[in-house]
């Protein structure tokens, strides 16, 4: 697919820009998503919205498009895709790791520590635009109970508390106490209750 797009930047300053970008060609072990919803995290307002101040992991490349959390349906295949096809609805988790280290073989790919981690929004292309280039690997499948909108909160807020939860094996036996419910919190709640956590406190 080619052509043009326009994508939201977030340049800092409390601004925002709206630049103009190439549609992206998937490459090997990449689609092609047309974006469908793409939600607004905390971090983007604190660390790129506002300021860039972060290094490393947190590092904000100028120019990438914003969000992090994007949902979608791919509507363009690379090569060599060994789980996804053309119309299948899919979130984009927000971290796309080495693929190889522990961490991203046991399924954490935020817990990442190797030079090639990107961040979505951070140090590649995010879904504030018509279309995101994804890697295969980094995609969840969305089911159809789900909304499109449903599955954007997925992709960063719920998977990275749920990350936590299984950590620590949050089950009937606990009580889990969540300081500060914004969406993050909120979803630690839920969460916790699905793990089987009865005794539930939002502060």
């Amino acid at each position: 697919m080619n052509g043009k797009m326009k994508g939201a930047v977030l340049p800092g300053n409390s601004t925002v820009e709206i630049r103009e970008f190439d549609i992206p060609t998937p490459g090997h072990g990449q689609v092609l998503i047309k974006t469908m919803a793409s939600t607004i995290c905390g971090s983007d307002i604190r660390c790129i919205f506002i300021e860039h101040t972060g290094t490393g992991a947190e590092g904000y490349i100028d120019g990438m498009i914003a969000g992090h959390e994007p949902c979608g349906v791919i509507v363009e295949e690379g090569v060599g895709l060994k789980r996804f096809k053309a119309g299948d609805r899919v979130l984009v988790y927000h971290i796309s790791g080495c693929g190889m280290c522990y961490d991203c073989r046991r399924g954490y790919a935020v817990s990442c520590m190797s030079e090639h981690r990107q961040a979505y929004s951070w140090q590649r292309n995010g879904g504030m635009a018509p279309y995101i280039l994804a890697e295969e690997k980094d995609l969840i499948a969305l089911p159809d109970s789900l909304s499109y909108n449903d599955g954007a909160q997925v992709a960063c807020g719920f998977g990275t508390t749920y990350e936590a939860l299984e950590k620590i094996g949050v089950s009937g036996n606990d009580a889990v106490l969540v300081v500060g419910l914004g969406p993050v919190g909120l979803a630690a709640l839920m969460l916790a209750k699905a793990m089987g956590a009865e005794k539930l406190i939002g502060v």
